[in-house]
């Protein structure tokens, strides 16, 4: 399972390694969108002033029309005459040459308010400011872009009177030689319809407050307008930002973590009573790695590779796949169908040789807890399983040359089928040795193959087994395996098999091959060979030792 374990620590480490690329790529994108947030607020904030100071000069050349009427000039040339009140006449002829006038300004030039002012600063007529009507003390010569007006010069300034007004003023001349006879003052109000058209020319949202209140503002279409109700809240820090106190422009604030504003203060004499406009921007952020799926377009998407990334996915799946049939599913298919045949009776043990890693352990774990079960009385045991269906096909036994026994002519001793507990009898005349079979005399002539069964068995005791014949516990591996040599000859002589060619050095070598196969598919320190009868023939019998 190495490959399979290896695969998923380098998917892990790589899913790690794309999540925290995605984290930073989040916190420096929101970093970058923060920066470029408040350059376009700046940028903003300079637009607006620039249009409202554009706006009202371009305004001022429609005040000439008003200037150069010949009621307007002679009405406030009477009523400059007149220091103690306005002339009714003059207040009638200027207010019908307001009007015459008004009438033939393009719409999309015209003031929301316009005031005819003598040199004393008096409105003498005006349109489109009712506040004032009735009120015959009205005047407006205290603002000093109406006093410079009244003294030869073209001014811009913001008046805060009911609302915030932009306003624009300039001289009246009745005659060339001597003072202005007044002063044409043209208002406009900064109401939603002023701040949604510079709106529209900057692509910010704008609000313009006084007095710690919003009185107007505009918003492009795709943003939240409702949010711009969040600048009121924030009004009153504004009185601790030094910043803003000094230079008339506050740093770059975020209000409820939604939207940035920056605050400036409207030049001239509303500056003195906290007039000011706030341009905002939603800011470019997104708010986790998903974050960048929503905020992603058509064109995004195209640039992004789909069907490389999709490919490299498929690709890992597949090995990852891959690695699991090949040290997963196929090993534990393998072990299924050989505990299945165990199950069935078709084998009397698991057979490690078929299995790898893990599973060649659990192999042979298992074959040790069923002979310590049964040794134990946990059921019958079956006869010992031949050796080629633990370890495989083994290679034929060689041809051996001729081999004599003493004694000739002695007729072969029948087969011998003995229960285990029945020694193995002796023939008569030939003498016996502790723990050796009898060696009957052997027959003349003739070469024989080792053709008796080899079989093999699991930490069976070694006197065990019926007609066993083994060796001491510790005498060296070469004189056990020349004893069992020889009992084996005897056994096979004792059961009328021929022993012609059967040599010492063609058994040792196929016991050391045996015994080299057992010790490495079973860890087993030593192997024991013993020698038994199998349906009237000599056999072998091969233990693996553990200990």
């Amino acid at each position: 399972m190495l490959a399979s374990r290896f695969w998923y620590v380098v998917l892990g480490l790589l899913v790690g390694l794309a999540t925290f690329l995605l984290f930073l790529a989040t916190s420096m994108y929101n970093r970058a969108g923060a920066r470029a947030m408040g350059e376009a607020l700046s940028s903003d904030s300079q637009v607006v002033n620039w249009y409202l100071s554009n706006d009202a000069r371009q305004r001022s050349a429609q005040l000439i029309s008003f200037g150069i009427d010949q009621d307007i000039a002679k009405s406030l040339a009477k009523s400059s005459d007149n220091e103690q009140k306005v002339p009714e006449e003059a207040r009638e002829k200027a207010l019908a040459g307001l009007k015459k006038v008004s009438a033939g300004i393009p719409a999309d030039q015209a003031f929301d308010a316009v005031f005819a002012v003598d040199q004393h600063g008096r409105v003498v007529a005006h349109l489109g400011y009712e506040q004032a009507s009735g009120n015959q003390d009205f005047e407006l010569g205290g603002y000093p872009v109406v006093a410079d007006a009244l003294r030869g010069y073209i001014r811009d300034d913001t008046l805060v009177l009911d609302r915030i007004y932009r306003v624009v003023a300039r001289p009246v001349e009745a005659d060339t030689s001597q003072l202005p006879a007044g002063a044409i003052v043209g208002a406009r109000i900064l109401d939603d319809r002023f701040a949604r058209e510079l709106s529209s020319r900057t692509g910010a949202a704008i609000a313009f407050y006084t007095a710690g209140a919003r009185v107007s503002s505009g918003a492009p279409e795709s943003f939240n307008s409702a949010q711009l109700d969040q600048i009121v809240s924030d009004f009153s820090s504004l009185e601790s930002d030094e910043e803003y106190q000094a230079k008339g422009r506050s740093k770059i604030r975020t209000i409820a973590g939604m939207v940035g504003v920056q605050y400036s203060k409207l030049p001239g004499e509303a500056w003195k009573l906290g007039a000011g406009y706030a341009v905002a921007r939603e800011p470019k952020a997104v708010e986790g790695p998903l974050g960048f799926l929503k905020k992603a377009d058509d064109q995004d998407k195209a640039n992004a590779h789909v069907g490389l990334a999709v490919g490299i996915a498929l690709a890992a799946a597949l090995i990852g796949i891959a690695f699991t049939l090949l040290e997963h599913t196929r090993p534990i298919h393998n072990f299924r169908l050989e505990v299945l045949k165990l199950a069935k009776g078709e084998s009397d043990q698991l057979q490690p040789s078929r299995f790898r890693g893990v599973f060649r352990r659990i192999a042979s774990d298992l074959n040790d807890g069923v002979d310590k079960i049964l040794s134990k009385g946990g059921g019958p045991r079956r006869g010992p399983a031949d050796l080629k269906e633990v370890l495989g096909d083994l290679p034929a036994e060689p041809q051996m040359s001729a081999f004599s026994f003493p004694g000739e002519n002695m007729p072969a001793a029948p087969s011998v089928n003995l229960p285990n507990s029945a020694p193995i009898a002796t023939p008569k005349g030939l003498p016996t040795a502790p723990g050796r079979l009898p060696r009957p005399p052997g027959r003349p002539g003739g070469a024989a193959n080792l053709d008796s069964t080899m079989e093999a068995a699991t930490d069976m005791p070694a006197s065990g087994g019926p007609a066993m014949a083994g060796w001491g516990g510790e005498t060296s591996e070469p004189a056990e395996w020349r004893q069992v040599y020889q009992d084996f000859v005897a056994l096979k002589q004792q059961c009328g098999e021929s022993t012609d060619g059967f040599t010492y050095d063609k058994f040792e070598s196929t016991l050391k091959k045996n015994r080299d196969t057992l010790m490495n598919r079973h860890g087993a320190k030593r192997v024991k060979f013993s020698v038994y009868v199998k349906e009237g023939k000599a056999a072998l019998k091969a233990t693996p030792l553990k200990d």
